[in-house]
């Protein structure tokens, strides 16, 4: 089965509230005694099933035992799960998972592909290589919620407050870290509901969306343990990947589904990154060793979402319009919003360590080596790039973007409807407006942009600092939604995109020196030491922009793909 359900993470000052929240809504004023839940973790010594974004576990449930695989489902709210009821261990005897108990369905497919397991030869899974390597002790507090009530989106969610912590080692080496967190998960009802709950959770209570599961973290609390390391447990950088699109049938995929793909992809991205990053301690603002990788992907996601909602509004003014429902359409366009304020944000933090060569390459050349002056950070800016994700703006732009994915879902649903009770031959004279392909739809987009681009650069030495700076913002959207559809691009395009990327990096270098230059040129003034730093950047001026115009022109010699 599938469960619809979000989770966020409560701040250590906010936990009392909730708890007071939660019985003020329980019947009759008084909360039910909360649930004990003991469960052991089991993968592989080299993590095959946290690689598939999966995780097996047999816990106690007050007087119950448990096995349960859960496994990635379409998008952040879905997720397959299969509870099995299991006998507890004999006295005496360690737990161990038994893999039969989810033979047939989803879970066993998952289980096959994740682990190579091989039920007819090991029924129980014994030569899988299943080892123990972390556990949880959890008290939960569990309230249903009518949500919406008399609305399209009523719904019954269920509330289940988790406290304890994860464990993992032993002896010396144990390690633990503490859970807070807030499940809403959809009973029954519209799966809105479950958003719209969890709304208005966040606003009261500072609660931020956290797409990390407990097996996520109890994995790398097992490396920290075995490590010895902390820097084990701090997260690792990863690539976006592309929309999931079908391997077949690319031709004939509808706009509408590729649009739904590109957009999941976004989401994907964007909260894997946006949860990493929370879960960050609070550090000194100067030190972003180990925020900047993780909050750097995670501005990549938003400038992705950007660019895909600035595709869609292009494409509906030049008359590739896509189907999309009203709710949808304002859910994607309130998330762009959100994502710029957030990049910006973000940007503010990263300046500094993108322009960090600058002072490295005077230092080199034996001029001072004055750090790039900081601006002011801009209005309520959180602290610090963790605190930015745990801000309520990031939750809110996800709960938009799952908004989006909702309401077009459900109309494609009554679609399907009212086409399977609509008569199979049109009215006599009636127009049948087809829709448009998801090839045809991404190629007038991207050559109308490249156009646009060449058109630009083609003026390349007439351009001032803010029109190349727009021209360079127009290229990376460009290559974003390329690469966000890249299945659906010509094979033959590698060239091109190698041009498109070194296009970008000395337009990324002319930025940078631009920005640097301004910064200076401000504190000349009040540090002498910057003159130095500004004499270099003028020099520099002439031959960064040709680098940037040869690197263009280099682009434009490659047809556009599309």
């Amino acid at each position: 089965m599938q469960e619809i359900e979000l989770k966020f993470q409560i701040p250590a000052e906010a936990l009392d509230a909730v708890r007071t929240e939660l019985a003020r809504l329980a019947p009759d004023q008084a909360l039910p005694a909360p649930l004990i839940l003991q469960a052991a973790y089991f993968d592989t010594p080299d993590r095959r099933l946290a690689q598939a974004r999966s995780a097996l576990r047999v816990r106690r449930e007050g007087d119950d035992w448990v096995q349960t695989l859960k496994a990635a489902g379409s998008h952040t709210m879905v997720r397959v799960e299969d509870n099995r009821a299991t006998p507890p261990p004999p006295a005496g005897q360690p737990l161990a998972p038994r893999l039969s108990l989810h033979a047939g369905g989803p879970a066993e497919a998952a289980l096959r592909q994740s682990l190579a397991w091989q039920p007819e030869q090991d029924a129980d899974g014994a030569r899988c290589g299943l080892v123990q390597l972390y556990a949880t002790d959890m008290r939960r507090t569990r309230v249903q919620l009518a949500v919406g009530a008399g609305t399209l989106h009523e719904g019954v969610v269920e509330l289940a407050l988790d406290e304890g912590a994860i464990l993992a080692g032993t002896g010396s080496a144990q390690r633990s870290v503490p859970v807070r967190e807030l499940e809403i998960e959809l009973i029954s009802g519209h799966p809105q509901a479950v958003i719209d709950a969890g709304r208005d959770w966040v606003q009261r209570f500072g609660l931020w969306l956290d797409t990390q599961t407990k097996a996520h973290r109890g994995d790398r609390l097992a490396r920290w343990a075995v490590d010895g390391d902390a820097s084990a447990a701090l997260p690792e950088s990863f690539q976006p990947r592309p929309a999931r699109l079908p391997a077949t049938g690319l031709a004939s995929l509808s706009a509408e589904a590729a649009w739904r793909a590109g957009v999941e992809a976004c989401l994907a991205h964007i909260t894997a990154h946006m949860s990493e990053l929370a879960g960050l301690p609070d550090r000194h603002p100067g030190d972003l060793s180990a925020a900047a990788p993780v909050a750097y992907q995670w501005r990549r996601g938003l400038r992705r979402l950007r660019a895909l909602g600035r595709f869609v509004a292009d494409t509906q003014a030049h008359g590739t319009p896509l189907n999309l429902s009203p709710v949808a359409h304002l859910a994607l366009q309130a998330a762009c919003g959100h994502a710029a304020v957030l990049a910006r944000q973000l940007g503010h933090w990263r300046d500094q360590d993108a322009l960090a060569w600058i002072p490295r390459k005077l230092q080199q050349l034996g001029l001072p080596a004055l750090p790039v002056p900081t601006l002011p950070a801009p209005p309520g800016c959180p602290a610090s790039p963790a605190a930015v994700a745990r801000s309520t703006l990031a939750t809110e732009l996800c709960l938009q973007v799952l908004t989006a994915l909702l309401a077009e879902g459900a109309e494609a649903v009554a679609e399907a409807d009212a086409a399977a009770d609509a008569p199979s031959a049109p009215a006599p004279g009636a127009l049948q407006e087809e829709p448009p392909s998801a090839q045809a739809w991404l190629s007038a987009g991207l050559r109308r942009w490249h156009g646009h681009c060449a058109r630009t650069a083609r003026r390349f030495g007439d351009l001032g600092p803010r029109a190349t700076h727009r021209l360079r913002r127009r290229a990376r959207q460009l290559r974003d939604v390329q690469d966000l559809f890249a299945s659906l691009s010509p094979q033959d395009e590698a060239k091109h995109a190698q041009a498109l990327a070194k296009a970008l990096d000395a337009l990324g270098t002319l930025q940078d020196e631009t920005v640097a230059l301004a910064r200076y040129q401000s504190v000349v003034a009040q540090d002498i030491r910057a003159q130095a730093a500004c004499a270099w950047l003028m020099a520099r001026r002439k031959p960064s922009r040709k680098q940037a115009q040869r690197a263009l022109r280099r682009w434009f010699r490659y047809n556009a793909p599309w």
